[in-house]
């Protein structure tokens, strides 16, 4: 299991040199359809994603944090069914008991 932190930003290149000037080393960046985006490794699984939202109504609220699984099969299970995220990912959004918003999700 890997831990993500996705992190809504307003510059994608101010919170990647800010990150990067902490330690964070870039692993995955995207420039697709008007969102901007990059993953930076903390250490080990551990991972924050920035995301720079392409222009227009807000997606909703973001989730405090991503708990990475292994394939589709393992989501469902542990969050129930998922769905097709656009960029290709498949998950879901849970909530703990007080109602923090949790991605569970797979890249397979």
């Amino acid at each position: 299991m890997n831990l993500w932190v996705p992190l809504e930003v307003a510059s994608l290149d101010r919170a990647r040199s800010f990150y990067e000037a902490l330690g964070l080393a870039e692993v995955d960046s995207w420039d697709r359809d008007g969102e901007r985006g990059a993953v930076l490794r903390v250490r080990g699984d551990a991972y924050v994603e920035l995301v720079q939202p392409a222009p227009g109504p807000a997606p909703g609220p973001a989730v405090a944090f991503a708990l990475e699984l292994a394939d589709e099969r393992a989501v469902d299970a542990a969050a129930g069914p998922g769905q097709r995220f656009p960029r290709g990912h498949y998950g879901t959004t849970v909530h703990d008991p007080d109602g923090v918003p949790i991605l569970v999700w797979s890249e397979k």
